[in-house]
């Protein structure tokens, strides 16, 4: 129990009755088990292996020096001055999802309760107040069931256990990108570049590994947890029929917070007009692209809507030409080269 404990909660437990609890207090605590950052907070949480400070940023932390990253999640493990005092991480149990609990942040605490849990990597538990970006969802002040991530949403446990957990950022990826309809988990986009891909639009996810899927947050945990090149068998209705289908597993290059095109694994990164501002050297493997080209027309047919008017939406559209395109086993696609158009078949080198 850390040093000053009682000085710092009493008051915030036995100020009750009709007014509730005053959390206010919790602030002082909060301020003492995090450490400023450039743009937000470090909080410091107790694990196994001591206190470690992590930070919730949708984009790399500037002016940190990082331990640990996870940019499909936006958590990271900074290293810095060691704060006074640490959070203990709890799980959500019945008991607080319907007492009053406080979003307490730097000079910020605010009263409510929790409407909902994380259903998804980035479908974020959401809490009845706004909780500031690295605040804190708080019972008693050295307790707290969630990191903020802004609005009105926050991570909670099993979410950043996973993080502290693996080695580095990884999930698997078995080439779909899927909806839920009804209580149905849809294929929607195929990645024509994942070995032997066996799925095609519209297949239906029954199971995956003997695991039913039932939403599509199961899909996406399940998915997401499957050891990386090991075989998985997936069971599928597909015209009515039910089929089982074996993949080996890949990883995902791409997705949750990140872009995601397809062409992620080739170190590929487009803007919202499709227009490649960055290739990795270092990825493994290649296209016959280069940074400016500007992807036009897939198989003859524009790539881009008029209502893509943002990086996720053109995203979206790039990958069902792709999923299109492969299905078709024909992969052609119009550059614009420094003004000049030029046609590729877009393959591996």
């Amino acid at each position: 129990m850390p040093r000053g404990f009682f000085k710092i909660l009493l008051p915030a437990i036995f100020f009750s009755g009709v007014f509730g609890y005053d959390f206010s207090h919790c602030i002082t605590y909060y301020n003492q088990a995090t450490i400023p950052t450039q743009n937000s907070r470090s909080v410091s949480i107790k694990t196994s292996k001591g206190p470690l400070e992590i930070v919730f940023s949708p984009t790399l932390p500037q002016g940190l020096k990082i331990l640990k990253s996870d940019p499909f999640v936006g958590l990271y493990i900074v290293q810095g001055k060691k704060p006074h005092y640490s959070y203990q991480f709890k799980n959500i149990d019945s008991y607080a999802k319907n007492r009053e609990l406080s979003a307490i942040a730097l000079r910020y605490s605010k009263k409510g309760k929790i409407l909902a849990y994380q259903k998804g990597f980035i479908d974020y538990a959401e809490f009845s107040s706004p909780i500031p970006r690295n605040g804190v969802i708080s019972n008693i002040c050295y307790q707290i069931y969630g990191l903020g991530v802004g609005g009105r949403y926050f991570i909670d446990k099993k979410y950043l256990d996973r993080f502290l957990s693996e080695k580095s950022a990884y999930y698997g990826d078995i080439g779909v990108r899927v909806i839920q309809k009804d209580k149905y988990i849809l294929v929607r986009q195929v990645d024509p570049f994942f070995q032997d891909n066996p799925f095609l639009s519209g297949d239906v996810i029954l199971s995956i590994n003997g695991k039913n899927i039932n939403s599509y947050g199961d899909f996406e945990w399940t998915l997401s947890n499957l050891p990386y090149k090991k075989p998985a068998q997936i069971e599928i209705l597909r015209n009515t029929q039910k089929q089982k289908l074996n993949v080996v597993v890949d990883k995902r290059y791409g997705g949750f917070l990140l872009p995601d095109t397809f062409l992620e694994r080739f170190g590929i990164v487009l803007d919202k007009t499709l227009t490649i501002t960055d290739i990795d050297e270092n990825s493994k493997e290649k296209l016959n692209l280069k940074i400016g080209d500007q992807i036009i027309w897939i198989n003859d047919k524009p790539v881009l809507k008029n209502t893509d008017d943002s990086t996720q939406k053109a995203n979206d559209s790039l990958r069902s030409a792709l999923t299109q395109a492969g299905l078709n086993k024909n992969m052609e696609i119009l550059i614009m080269r420094s003004g000049l158009e030029l046609r590729l078949k877009l393959q591996e080198e």
